[in-house]
């Protein structure tokens, strides 16, 4: 029964070494995940508040130019009631302001998703914080246990 105790201890080994390899497959695919999700959040804002946003207050400045130019255009302006005041006193209308909304909308979009990455990250980063932890609070037990039976011996 002896000669099957290494055996089987060289199995377990084995068999904790896969899963050491399987978690740390897992953890740099996790991080390589985390990643790409931070930089699309940053690409996202980037391209909202640097191309996005400018075309939406060139659309803003046309419209109002179009309303008050008086022009002979196909266009149709819309009639002075259907025009919506902003809080800063531009009068624009419902479609200017709808394109203007989901401007908005896409850069908080943007935000959230960069949020989402870094407490992905974040949780990671956690997760691997603990299991050190615990794995070294293990190796402690075990040494105290491996004293205790030296000392009944």
């Amino acid at each position: 029964m002896n000669e099957n105790k290494p055996e089987m201890n060289e199995a377990v080994m084995k068999q904790l070494h896969s899963y050491r390899w399987i978690g740390r497959v897992l953890t740099t695919l996790a991080f390589g995940v985390g990643l790409l999700s931070i930089c699309g959040g940053i690409l996202l804002v980037w391209a909202n508040t640097r191309v996005i946003f400018p075309e939406v207050n060139l659309m803003l400045q046309q419209s109002n130019a179009a309303t008050a130019g008086n022009t002979n255009s196909i266009a149709q302006t819309a009639p002075a009631d259907s025009l919506r005041t902003l809080s800063d006193g531009t009068k624009v209308d419902s479609q200017t302001l709808v394109l203007l909304l989901l401007g908005k909308s896409m850069n908080v979009t943007s935000l959230a998703v960069t949020f989402l990455g870094v407490g992905t990250m974040l949780t990671l980063l956690l997760v691997i914080f603990h299991r050190r932890v615990t794995l070294r609070q293990i190796n402690a037990s075990l040494a105290q246990i491996s004293e205790q039976i030296k000392g009944l011996r």
